[in-house]
């Protein structure tokens, strides 16, 4: 914290002389050398860089069987410094531990393709990827602390989800609706387990992380979709019985998992959730049912979808949230103006709608986020969610 803040503070009243003192001390005993790690982390990311160019010098001068022994042994030194960390907290105990789990997990994850390479093997990528879910996932579950880890958990599971449907696609040219339906479900999956570890771990902050990278992913997901069907008239390629059905699977599974988040976890943010997710669920089925080209439908159908995470950010408090929904679809509504438009006057005519539209809406909701959705959640509302995501 500043002591600009602190002055701010103490000229307008809200706390006294002693106060700001106080606050001065406690901010000057955990005060970390930013600097200085700054430093420390070039050094080591130079040290690194020059092994790197070293190694790969002489790359086809190093026995295979020698390599992979050092990549062995690197992956086992880190995973001995975890263990020793792991009694410790502070810096070295919890940053400095999730820095040695990313780079273990990456060690591991590059230790499968340097095998391949050693013995010319070939294998699907998702074979590797579900391999390497499979060993460190429990690693990076169990012993991760910061977002660093939980993202590329995440990464790794939608990475190895996209890979089997990328595969599985070239095997049969019409995959399974259940099986598009589920791989495509793989983040609400993620969430559900996210949301029922948290009750019960120690490492709620983790596993909050988790769930806001999985709820994230798959609004990603269904925001592309819903321009991907604009696009092609259908997100899915196959025959328009085999998009009618895993639309429907989608809005059975998706509406049960809003389900059971509004039951499991009957909190502000576990309704908003919940109401993502039954917004995905019937917008989405709308979307591949009427695979309509219209750009006005389709802008709507867009609009919808992000008006419905934009009243979750009002309802759980979330203003920064809701101001970042206003502009993407502020956003929407000007490539809309180009979309309809067939000329230049009609494109003119268009922008200026379209920017008085999107100045508007902005007061509106500039004046809607400051009413109801205040900058930062009451304390008492806080502790009431139990840290809620």
């Amino acid at each position: 914290m500043s002591d600009r803040k602190v002055k701010i503070w103490l000229n307008a009243g809200l706390i006294d002389a002693d106060t700001a003192r106080r606050i001065r001390e406690y901010e000057a005993d955990r005060s970390r050398p930013l600097g200085l790690w700054s430093l420390i982390g070039l050094g080591a990311l130079a040290i690194g860089l020059g092994i790197v160019s070293l190694v790969a010098a002489n790359w086809d001068d190093i026995p295979g069987m020698v390599r992979l022994a050092v990549h062995g042994l690197l992956i086992a030194g880190i995973a001995a410094a975890i263990f020793l960390l792991q009694p410790r907290k502070g810096f070295l105990g919890l940053y400095l531990k999730d820095v040695l789990l990313f780079i273990l997990a990456v060690l591991g994850a590059t230790f499968f393709g340097h095998l391949g390479q050693v013995y010319q093997t070939s294998s699907p990528l998702w074979q590797p990827l579900a391999t390497w879910l499979l060993l460190f996932s429990p690693l990076l579950l169990l012993a991760g602390r910061g977002w660093l880890i939980s993202l590329l958990w995440m990464v790794g599971l939608l990475g190895t989800a996209i890979a089997h449907l990328s595969w599985y696609s070239q095997q049969i040219s019409e995959p399974p609706s259940i099986y598009i339906a589920v791989i495509t479900s793989v983040p609400i999956l993620a969430l559900l387990v996210a949301i029922f570890v948290m009750k019960i771990s120690s490492r709620q902050d983790f596993w909050k992380q988790v769930g806001q990278f999985s709820l994230a992913s798959f609004v990603a997901g269904v925001t592309l979709k819903l321009i991907a069907d604009g696009l092609t008239e259908g997100g899915f390629s196959g025959s328009e019985d085999n998009i009618a059905t895993v639309a429907a699977i989608q809005l059975g599974l998706w509406s049960a998992a809003a389900i059971f988040i509004y039951v499991f976890k009957r909190s502000a943010s576990g309704i908003s959730m919940a109401v993502i997710l039954i917004a995905a669920a019937i917008i989405s089925f709308v979307s591949s049912i009427t695979q309509s080209a219209e750009p006005l439908v389709n802008a709507i159908l867009f609009m919808a979808f992000w008006a419905a995470i934009g009243w979750s950010a009002i309802y759980s408090g979330r203003r920064n949230l809701f101001q970042a929904v206003v502009a993407i679809m502020a956003l929407r509504l000007i490539v809309l103006s180009f979309e309809l438009a067939s000329d230049l006057l009609s494109s003119g005519l268009g922008l200026i709608f379209a920017g008085a539209i999107t100045i508007a809406i902005a007061v509106i909701a500039y004046r809607i986020s400051k009413a109801l959705a205040p900058s930062k959640a009451p304390a008492a509302q806080q502790t009431s969610d139990g840290g809620d995501q």
